[in-house]
């Protein structure tokens, strides 16, 4: 608090407004924002996968890894942009409802949200059919994000 109020006064002396530091850009500061859909209680947000599978992915911040169904897998497999090479291992999972499920995990060569590229990032691979989520594999590898529910972003630092 002592610090906030020396910051402000330092300001006020020099003759800024607390407006416009607050609308002061950071220098180096990049920040991503991109629009998200509501889907049955949450939000989905287009990911490109490996530079060739586009999908919706659910905002899972629950979600321990990212996770793609068998059918995105094998599209990945087939393209040739995740191999037998990429398999890390099996992990299991609790699922929401107390289950435990084991899965193969692999590493994706690249995740792509807006212009923001992430490289090797953990996935879990479901049953076929099942949801899209984004989970902390990648999420907990930025610095920040938010979701603005009013504007209906995602906001990524």
């Amino acid at each position: 608090m002592v610090i906030i109020r020396i910051v402000l006064a330092c300001a006020l002396a020099a003759g800024l407004s607390t407006a416009s530091l607050a609308a002061s850009p950071v220098p180096g500061r990049t920040e991503q924002i991109v629009a998200v859909e509501p889907h049955a209680g949450a939000f989905v947000v287009p990911v490109v996968l490996n530079n060739v599978v586009a999908a919706k992915f659910i905002v899972d911040s629950g979600a321990a890894d990212v996770s793609i169904p068998e059918e995105i897998a094998s599209a990945l497999m087939k393209s040739g942009t995740m191999t037998g090479a990429d398999l890390l291992g099996s992990k299991t999972y609790m699922l929401a409802d107390g289950t435990m499920l084991p899965s193969q995990i692999y590493r994706l060569a690249s995740l792509r949200i807006g212009d923001m590229v992430m490289e090797n990032v953990t996935v879990r691979i479901a049953a076929a059919n099942s949801s899209l989520l984004l989970g902390q594999s990648f999420l907990r590898r930025l610095k920040s994000w938010s979701m603005d529910n009013d504007r209906q972003v995602m906001i990524i630092n």
